[in-house]
């Protein structure tokens, strides 16, 4: 849903509610389906353990998204495959809401992340992980994105809208490494 004004709390609530039994509009592959577009971003954003435990931590309570100006609703919405969100942004002027689940959670010593797909009404059609990795030498984020336009507006705009992925991608790369740089 794309507004000129701010969704009320009751109607990003609602939102949601609708979106919770909805099939995703794709389903994630190991290669981008036909007329999808693939981007993979990564930084590093620390070292050793401290900080990976940190950088998971930020990613099971959504931190990439909340630090980059995204809401996540509900304010308690768990990492947990099912989990639908509804996540709300501000965009050229425009208020964004729009709905995902997450659709697999990986949990290992040297790796945490999840994969979201989107649910009907989403601009975009698609899915986006976010994972963090240790090696010995680092802490990366990695966050991948399979996308195609999921509405006219976007279609229309696609190099506006490839733009607008981009800086929302960079601020949830900055958002995790200011969260795991700043947490004691």
């Amino acid at each position: 849903m794309i507004s000129l004004r701010r969704p009320t709390a009751s109607e990003i609530a609602s939102f949601r509610d609708r979106r919770v039994e909805s099939d995703p509009t794709s389903v994630p592959s190991v290669a981008a389906p036909p007329g999808f577009h693939r981007e993979q971003f990564s930084r590093n954003i620390g070292a050793g353990d401290a900080d990976f435990q940190r950088a998971r931590a930020g990613l099971q309570q959504w931190r990439a998204h909340r630090g980059s100006g995204v809401e996540v609703h509900p304010d308690h919405a768990e990492v947990s495959v099912g989990e639908t969100v509804a996540i709300m942004t501000r965009q050229l002027g425009l208020w964004v809401l729009a709905a995902c689940r997450v659709s697999s959670v990986t949990d290992e010593s040297d790796v945490f992340g999840f994969t979201y797909v989107t649910l009907p009404d989403h601009p975009e059609c698609g899915y986006e992980s976010f994972t963090v990795r240790r090696t010995p030498d680092e802490v990366r984020f990695d966050i991948e994105a399979t996308s195609k336009a999921g509405i006219l507006l976007v279609k229309v705009g696609t190099p506006v809208t490839r733009q607008l992925q981009k800086r929302a991608t960079n601020r949830y790369l900055d958002a995790l490494a200011r969260w795991t740089a700043a947490t004691p």
